[in-house]
């Protein structure tokens, strides 16, 4: 079997962190042409990365995004965040929790998600600056691994991929009415 490279990444101003090349990308045994199982893939590669990178600030993708949408959008309820992220509403209030306990983020207002507005506390301010400045880096070190054409291409297919998914679901969704 082969072994898996090791990759190394050395532009964090904190620490070393070592990642282990995914072997199974030659593997013949998955179908690497689903459109599903292709892009989920892709996205577990990416995420573990930014989470590997946040992982100093005790954030993951998942909450580090909704931090990013409080700060975006002071006030605004969690059904609204939770429409724009595409998230359901559920897995945004469990993100939520965490959150709140942690006391970077703090909801005030009425009952249920429609009606409960969050904003960032002061500490939750001072985090998202802290992440957001991780995950520039982050972003950045992505960016200069792949050629230009490629990343253009690639944010290109996945802003087509979304809207053609979300099209279709909208569309079965009319029909089974």
């Amino acid at each position: 079997m082969r072994r898996p490279a090791i990759l190394y990444v050395q532009d964090l101003p904190f620490k070393r962190i070592v990642y282990m090349q995914n072997s199974m990308g030659a593997s013949d045994k998955l179908n690497f042409t689903c459109l599903a199982s292709t892009s989920r893939r892709t996205s577990r590669a990416v995420t573990n990365f930014f989470n590997a990178r946040m992982k100093p600030l005790d954030l993951n993708v998942a909450q580090f995004g909704l931090l990013a949408a409080i700060a975006n959008a002071p006030g605004e309820t969690l059904s609204a965040i939770s429409a724009a992220m595409l998230l359901e509403e559920s897995t945004l209030a469990r993100n939520l929790m965490v959150l709140e306990r942690r006391g970077i983020v703090r909801s005030d207002g009425g009952r249920g998600r429609g009606g409960k507005h969050v904003n960032l506390t002061p500490e939750g301010r001072k985090l998202y600056a802290a992440g957001s400045r991780i995950w520039k880096q982050t972003n950045s070190a992505l960016e200069k691994a792949m050629d230009a054409a490629s990343l253009a291409a690639g944010r290109t297919f996945m802003a087509d991929l979304c809207r053609a998914a979300e099209e279709l679901r909208v569309a079965d969704e009319s029909e089974a009415v």
